[in-house]
């Protein structure tokens, strides 16, 4: 690559050796034939661009008042940067799933979309989640609803080396092909600088103290965890429902505003076999996380999901780490609760699907500082059947609900102290190919200007012990608290 060429000029080139006018006047003139009456109606053009880092042109893009997503594997070299909103669709109740789905069908009938390539996400994207109740009401969570999803200005997607831009615009049909052009191309020099790492905008680093005050096991927060604990192993004992699981809520105060995107850059690099994720809706807070759970993927007919129940430190030498492994593989307590998971999965799954394949026994995930009990699942399901039913019935898992779901989740609002809000839902996104994922948002936290919540939960069973069930939950604090230190210094 020439560095001498400005890379708004390898945009604005690649835009016009890629979409014709001719193919833009094509799509306006299919808008004039068959007009939706009262209703926005959108212009989409997607592009290959030379390769970039989606969360660094977000971070440089630096408009953190209006909607910013990111999403990224790293395993899979795989990202998504967004930022923008030119509608967003919001549903709530016990419907809406099926309303998110519906909504965001008729969006897309409204979106004609231009491109030269063939490939698979180059297309318009849907980008959001759900709570994880039907209601979510909490003020901490007002910005982000029962169910979000934003259709965005721009959208940057890397898979391996291939990256694709797509810009969507608002026309009117009586607007002219010049003008409609014109205003992709003022977007394509608004995205000049934050494409271009020579220029980027680096702030001096600045460091500033933070207390952050883990509760002991004299506190009243530990006390509370104690009686909820006991409280739902004595309805487990009573026959109420076999698994219930139960989360914490860890508040740290902010002296100084943080950057969710300097969180999410340690988080990407330390577990690169999580979902890495942040929902910006408006300027007053962000949902950011990094979770080793998927809920679902979908390719076609084939759905994609797991079962992640059942955990264990890391030990300090290899040896150590085998031990506690072993011992995992081997763990009543972690076996039936992984077990759970999977049985709900296949009684979930099988009402939906031709076919449905997992191992016998689980693996063995490891993260950084933790190793699960890990099943993957297969599944095709029936033509008839829409992703947001496999969504609706997959979620909550057992993982982060409780076994049977109907009779546990129902208590988790009578023995937590907190509101979820998002915490534990589905968050993903989904395309007008009907290619989507969707994880599980564990291991996250909500960033306000003033404090940040940190989340963490684990599977209560019959014989739970309080203590080893409060250290484990300070075990998956540990991820989100060492990224905040790092984007604190």
């Amino acid at each position: 690559m020439d560095a001498a060429i400005p890379l708004f000029n390898q945009l604005a080139d690649c835009f016009e050796q890629q979409i014709t006018p001719a193919e833009l006047s094509q799509a306006i003139t299919a808008f004039r034939i068959s007009p939706k009456e009262q209703q926005d109606r959108y212009l989409s053009c997607s592009i290959s661009i030379t390769e970039v880092d989606p969360l660094a042109v977000l971070e440089q893009h630096g408009q953190t008042h209006a909607f910013q997503y990111y999403w990224e594997k790293p395993s899979d070299k795989f990202a998504i940067a967004a930022a923008g909103t030119l509608e967003r669709i919001q549903s709530t109740g016990s419907g809406r799933f099926k309303e998110s789905s519906s909504k965001g069908k008729e969006l897309l009938s409204r979106v004609q979309h231009v491109s030269s390539l063939q490939h698979h996400l180059a297309t318009v994207h849907l980008l959001g989640g759900f709570s994880f109740f039907d209601h979510n009401i909490g003020d901490a969570w007002r910005e982000f609803g029962a169910g979000s999803f934003t259709l965005p200005e721009w959208t940057i997607v890397r898979e391996g080396r291939f990256t694709v831009l797509t810009i969507t615009k608002g026309i009117t049909p009586s607007g002219s092909i010049q003008e409609i052009y014109n205003r992709f191309l003022t977007t394509l020099n608004e995205l000049e600088e934050v494409c271009k790492a020579g220029s980027y905008s680096i702030p001096a680093k600045k460091s500033w103290k933070t207390d952050v005050n883990v509760p002991d096991a004299y506190s009243l927060e530990n006390k509370q965890w104690t009686d909820a604990i006991e409280n739902a192993t004595d309805l487990i004992k009573s026959g109420e429902f076999k698994k219930v699981v139960l989360a914490r809520q860890l508040k740290v105060k902010l002296n100084q505003p943080v950057s969710d995107t300097h969180i999410l850059n340690n988080l990407r690099h330390q577990y690169p076999d999580c979902f890495s994720f942040l929902i910006r809706q408006n300027a007053e807070s962000s949902f950011i996380g990094c979770t080793p759970e998927r809920l679902a993927s979908f390719k076609k007919r084939l759905v994609f999901t797991e079962g992640l129940a059942g955990s264990i430190s890391r030990g300090k030498t290899a040896s150590e780490d085998a031990v506690l492994e072993h011992e995992l593989l081997h763990s009543k307590k972690d076996l039936s609760e992984h077990s759970f998971v999977l049985d709900a999965i296949e009684e979930n799954l099988n009402r939906f699907s031709e076919v449905l394949e997992h191992p016998e026994k689980p693996k063995i995930k490891k993260l950084s500082n933790v190793q699960h009990l890990y099943t993957p699942v297969r599944a095709k399901i029936r033509d008839d059947v829409s992703r947001t039913e496999v969504l609706a019935k997959l979620h909550p898992t057992p993982a982060v609900g409780g076994y049977p779901r109907e009779q546990a989740v129902p208590f988790i609002h009578k023995l937590e102290h907190f509101d979820r809000g998002w915490y534990a839902a589905p968050i993903g996104w989904i395309n007008a190919h009907g290619e989507g994922e969707f994880a599980v948002a564990i291991r996250s936290g909500l960033i306000k200007k003033e404090e940040v919540c940190f989340f963490a939960g684990c599977g209560i069973v019959r014989d739970s012990d309080p203590q080893k069930e409060w250290e484990e939950t300070n075990l998956k604090f540990i991820p989100m608290l060492t990224a905040l230190e790092y984007a604190r210094n």
